[in-house]
């Protein structure tokens, strides 16, 4: 009985972000909803997914990853609020926001394991991602390079949270959500990219589908990690019998 309540409790700390989520699905195809009103409820999630890390009462002080999670999702607001606001205009700031949470989140994952094969797989993702959007940036010269710089935190990113799955047999459930939210992070921003540069997508609600899923799986897996090293320290302190 015991996992059933350590699931009640985790579904109870998710309902915030979870409620949130679905007024945004509710209110962003919606014309005259003031584009201030849009950007409150597109970053409103991230926010909450920064409430759920408080929650689990991590000590900042010792858990770094965490210090790093919350400032890449800090970042990620701010980027969703310029993007929201005026993709035009502020274009470019609402992509350093998101660049920015990118470099934190690489620091989170840190170097191990280097794993250089999911790297060259990687690599080839985002040469690929690259030719694409190179098409329909030939005349964009500021917003190519931008997107140069962007594609290769993004895909550095993916390669850090990947590094414990891809290619490895030794995986474990909490690498395995990092490397979903990495992959599905890659996936929602070239479904943006694509509808921003290239052609409108008619359905682009897999863009803030994919992108939460993301930040909800990157998330988990720092503070499951967190809950891990608390059970294996308290394993360690046990008397010897």
């Amino acid at each position: 009985m015991k996992w059933k309540t350590v699931a009640f409790q985790e579904l109870c700390r998710f309902v915030p972000f979870l409620l949130s989520v679905c007024i945004y699905f509710v209110l962003a195809p919606q014309s005259s909803c003031p584009l201030w009103v849009k950007a409150f409820f597109k970053c409103l999630p991230i926010l909450f997914l920064c409430t759920y890390i408080l929650t689990h009462e991590i000590n900042m002080y010792t858990h770094n990853k965490a210090q790093k999670l919350l400032a890449g999702l800090l970042f990620s607001a701010a980027g969703d609020i310029f993007r929201t606001t005026s993709p035009q205009l502020y274009h470019l700031h609402g992509e350093s926001m998101f660049g920015l949470a990118h470099v934190f989140y690489i620091w989170m994952f840190g170097t191990k394991p280097l794993n250089l094969l999911a790297g060259f797989f990687l690599v080839a993702v985002g040469t690929i991602y690259m030719l694409f959007l190179n098409r329909c940036l030939w005349d964009q010269k500021p917003f190519q390079w931008a997107a140069y710089i962007y594609i290769t935190l993004i895909g550095t990113m993916a390669w850090r949270a990947s590094a414990g799955t891809l290619f490895n047999q030794h995986w474990s459930c909490i690498k395995l959500f990092a490397t979903i939210g990495g992959m599905l992070f890659i996936v929602s921003d070239f479904t943006y990219a694509v509808s921003m540069y290239c052609f409108p997508l008619y359905n682009t609600g897999i863009i803030a589908a994919t992108y939460y899923t993301a930040q909800m799986f990157i998330t988990l897996s720092v503070v499951k990690t967190k809950n891990k090293v608390i059970k294996n320290q308290k394993k360690s302190n046990l008397p010897l019998s």
